[in-house]
């Protein structure tokens, strides 16, 4: 009991000794903080005459202190490239045929996958073995594993016209070029690690797999897409013209889908280009015979209307032309996608491509046919409707009817082609822009020096 009554009368005595030592230690704290001193700023000496400050007479003082071991390394004056250059003669950087730099990160979105096999990065691997000697800073503008790769403006134009080095041209021909940001070359060059002999040139088979002619063009998913369109239509056409006129569509469209055929299998090659523009301006001068006769008929038809059997007739023409008119402005499109990927000139696929617009503003050329025929029906209903006969009263009621449905035909099918026409022209504008300027490419190397991926630049 005595225990109880003591500790009850020592436990206060405790807390309360607690808090005045927390509490003494905390102003004791606040006593050895020196106080924050608001720095000064700092003078400068103004000229007495103009006012203006005088330059610090002792720049070392006030300066920022270099640890001693940067100042080592900037006095042996070691410095990373920005620039390698891949030249076969020794030491010329100025005749090198590739040039690799670090890419931007802000091209990241817009680079797109080539499809290369893994056989062909791994033959290429020599040309990107020193890649990571390039400068680079962690967090700067530019890509760590991406790596931009342009061409000699004078050896990409000879590629293009289809130049090929000597066969028996090895990696070991070439060496490597280290340049920095002034332009100047850095040290003596390095050589490729490969021996490949009696293999093509590294150069030339990395423009193979970068820009090659043998693989697909950006366009021709859209030309399969279009064929396989127009051959359904082809096949139907039989259902408003006669029997020899389906057969002639048809044989345009082999002719159509052979041209396609050589074009995607050639891409283009220089050899036999001028007779694929031949063929491709021969269907091209069929389908425009056929647009100027459906124009002129369409013409006399208006001109001879005269009486509710020669409007029926009409209207029954119109649906011809209208299903007719659809094949032209597929051919002419379909013509004007073959002129860009076969690397016609410039203005024939500019004006091709701008033609797509014109072929379908001229579609609706039966619709003043219809209204005609329309006009006639109601003028005979409103006005000699008592006179007519049973056969005359059901012809005009069908009249009416029939171009109602041809007004929706008409209007259907135009809305879709004109849908198709500003996807095709789209695509058609990107790929005439990129023949205005050099292909841009890239490739993304590991850390072992392995290409894993190459990209072309779709700007």
């Amino acid at each position: 009991m005595a225990s109880h009554e003591l500790w009850g009368a020592v436990a206060p005595a405790i807390a309360v000794a607690a808090v005045a030592a927390g509490f003494a230690w905390q102003m004791m704290r606040r006593k050895t903080v020196k106080p924050k001193v608001r720095p000064e700023p700092m003078s400068w000496k103004k000229d007495p005459k103009t006012g203006l400050p005088i330059p610090n007479d002792d720049p070392a003082k006030g300066a920022e202190k270099t640890d001693a071991g940067v100042e080592r390394f900037r006095a042996v004056g070691v410095k990373r490239p920005t620039m390698l250059a891949v030249t076969a003669i020794r030491g010329e950087a100025t005749a090198a045929e590739l040039f690799i730099q670090r890419a931007f990160k802000i091209d990241r979105p817009f680079w797109r996958p080539l499809d290369v096999s893994f056989h062909e990065k791994r033959n290429l691997d020599c040309l990107f073995s020193n890649v990571n000697k390039l400068a680079w800073v962690p967090g700067s503008a530019f890509e760590r594993h991406f790596y931009a790769v342009s061409f000699s403006p004078v050896l990409e134009e000879a590629l293009h016209q289809g130049f090929h080095p000597r066969v028996n041209a090895t990696a070991a021909d070439l060496q490597i070029c280290a340049i920095d940001e002034t332009g100047t070359q850095l040290g003596e060059p390095m050589l490729m690690p490969d021996h490949s002999w009696g293999e093509p040139a590294k150069v030339h088979a990395l423009w193979c797999a970068l820009n090659p002619t043998d693989k697909q063009h950006d366009l021709e998913p859209e030309l399969k897409e279009e064929l396989r369109v127009l051959g359904e239509h082809v096949e139907s056409i039989v259902e408003y013209v006669s029997a020899l006129s389906a057969r002639n569509w048809q044989i345009r469209f082999k002719e159509l889908t052979d041209l396609a055929d050589d074009l995607c299998r050639l891409g283009a090659e220089a050899g036999p280009a001028t007779e694929r523009h031949s063929r491709t301006n021969a269907i091209e001068k069929v389908v425009d015979a056929d647009s100027q006769r459906i124009d002129k008929a369409v013409k006399d038809k208006l001109d001879e209307m005269r009486s509710l059997e020669e409007a029926d007739q009409a209207l029954v023409y119109a649906k011809a032309c209208i299903a007719v008119r659809e094949l032209i402005v597929r051919f002419k499109r379909i013509l004007a996608i073959l002129r860009v990927i076969g690397g016609d000139t410039f203005e024939h696929e500019l004006q091709g491509a701008n033609n797509m617009t014109r072929d379908l503003e001229n579609f609706p050329d039966v619709r003043p046919l219809i209204e005609a025929a329309t006009h006639m029906a109601h003028e005979a209903l409103s006005k000699d409707s008592r006179s007519m006969n049973e056969l005359d009263l059901k012809r005009a009621g069908e009249i009416t009817r029939h171009a109602k449905e041809l007004v929706e035909m008409h209007d259907t099918y135009y809305d879709q082609l004109k849908k198709d026409v500003d996807r095709v022209q789209a695509e058609l504008d990107r790929c005439l822009v990129q023949q205005t300027h050099q292909r841009r490419f890239a490739v993304r190397v590991d850390d072992a020096g392995h290409i894993e991926e190459m990209y072309v630049l779709d700007d």
